[in-house]
Formats: C-alpha cells, structure tokens, sequence
C-alpha cells in the first residue's frame, strides 16, 4: 500500500480504527510533541500526559508501536482498508487517489472534474 493511500485512509477513515489503535496513536502524538522539549520539562509533561490519558504505559498498546510509527500506520491502514468497503475518490485521468474524498481536481496530473 502507497504512503498517499494509508495517509488518506487515516485522515478521513481514522473514526474505524480500534479503541487500542486510538490510544497508540494519541500516544505517539503526544510523544512527538515532546521532541524537543527539555528532560524536567519533558518528565513533567509524561506525568500529565498520563494523568489526562494522552499517553498510556500499557504494554500491549506500546506493542503496537514498537516497529515504529511508518509501519504502524501501514498496518491499521490496511486493517481498515481489507474490513470495509472503503470508497476512494480516484483522478478519471491518471487513476491516482486524490487528497480529499471530495476533491475535484488531481494533484498529480492537474486533471479537472468540476
């Protein structure tokens, strides 16, 4: 599956995703956000984080993300993608997906629909 496919699939189809793939995906969200943060600041922000529920310390929801957050988002967008019957919006022209579900014009070909 092509990057453009899974990020389409997770933009506009991420209401399907599993309660654990939710948690694992805020999870990394909230991490990333630390990058750069200072190490006090940095541990202060993983006690609220975990406080509030952005961040979890389960072991099988980290599981999820050990082989890194590219493989992760593969791995749910095919999940989705092979249990529903999910309605991609394709260029007529050139047959690559498009940014949005309701987009008319192809951001690869320049192809207009309207």
């Amino acid at each position: 599956m092509n990057k453009d496919k899974i990020k389409y699939i997770l933009n506009y189809h991420s209401s399907l995703m599993t309660k654990e793939e939710k948690i694992a995906w805020r999870h990394w969200s909230s991490v990333y956000k630390m990058g750069n943060s200072s190490p006090e600041q940095k541990e202060n922000r993983i006690k609220l984080s975990l406080q509030r529920g952005w961040m979890t310390d389960d072991d099988n929801i980290l599981k999820l993300l050990e082989n890194g957050i590219d493989e992760f988002e593969r791995k749910v967008a095919e999940r989705i993608d092979d249990s529903n019957s999910i309605e991609y919006n394709n260029c007529p022209k050139c047959e690559r997906i498009t940014r949005t579900p309701k987009a008319k014009q192809c951001r690869f070909c320049g192809y207009d629909w309207h």
